[in-house]
């Protein structure tokens, strides 16, 4: 507390694609958005525990850690993830859709919607945008992440600042 203010940190689960992409793929977007945030204001990755070697790809069994990529494991934790969270963030660009569908985003996004999450969908691929469902549940769609980080500056800067 500072001269009467209290001083809280908003946090943004950063859901994306993970399986079949390498650590690279799946981690830079999120290190550009979290590079991008203001101060506490902070970006969740569901990836921060599970280690890759590199050049490695992630399976559907998830990272080379057992302890993490148990699927009832992976489950727990972006539950927590989704629940924890003051909004999600889903990422998902066509390029990725193409090599294999994000059915974990997916389900995430359907946690945010039944959390009642605000919830910002980023994509280039016209078949996610506009489903109906990402039409009607969606807060934000939008087709870059700098639009995506300027809605979270909008709207977490004035309770973090």
């Amino acid at each position: 507390k500072q001269k009467g203010y209290l001083f809280m940190r908003k946090f943004v689960y950063m859901a994306g694609p993970i399986a079949g992409l390498t650590e690279e793929e799946a981690t830079e977007w999120r290190h550009e958005v979290r590079g991008l945030l203001p101060y506490n204001v902070i970006g969740i990755s569901p990836l921060r525990c599970e280690p890759l070697q590199n050049g490695m790809v992630y399976t559907d069994d998830g990272a080379t850690d057992k302890m993490w990529s148990d699927p009832r494991a992976i489950n727990a934790k972006n539950w927590l993830d989704t629940e924890s969270a003051d909004l999600v963030l889903a990422y998902l660009p066509k390029e990725m859709n193409d090599r294999r569908p994000s059915i974990g985003t997916i389900i995430e996004i359907g946690w945010a919607i039944g959390l009642k999450k605000p919830l910002i969908v980023v994509s280039d691929d016209k078949q996610v945008m506009e489903h109906p469902l990402i039409e009607c549940n969606a807060a934000w769609r939008l087709d870059n992440l700098e639009d995506a980080v300027e809605v979270i500056i909008g709207l977490f800067g004035d309770y973090v600042s």
